[in-house]
């Protein structure tokens, strides 16, 4: 029974810890805001950075033609993902002057004028 009070005991001090470390953190940075959109842009940046550092990490432990290989594959996967982000830019252009000229092509024809 002692042992199980001594686990339960030291659950309790751990989450202390780590509580007392998150409101600690928390006060230390003024600069941070609190809105929980910016804490998930936040966090999404770092989880990227992590995984674009576990990347480049495997890639560098690679030798020889496997590594070649390795940042031919990355090189064409991130172009093809910065054609698709352009072709997404354009498309949502392409649309924008499309509503702005059929705007002004129901204002010019089919607008009711008032006639004085």
């Amino acid at each position: 029974m002692s042992q199980t009070d001594n686990i339960e005991e030291r659950f309790r001090e751990l989450e202390r810890e780590v509580m007392g470390k998150q409101a600690n953190s928390q006060s230390q940075d003024p600069n941070k805001r609190a809105e929980p959109e910016f804490v998930a842009i936040g966090q999404g940046v770092d989880t990227a950075k992590a995984g674009l550092g576990s990347l480049i990490g495997w890639v560098n432990s690679l030798t020889g033609t496997a590594k070649v290989a390795a940042i031919v594959v990355l090189g064409l996967v991130s172009f093809s993902i910065l054609s698709f982000v352009f072709k997404l830019v354009s498309a949502a252009i392409s649309i924008g002057i499309m509503a702005l000229v059929g705007l002004i092509l129901y204002k010019v024809f089919f607008e009711p004028s008032s006639t004085k």
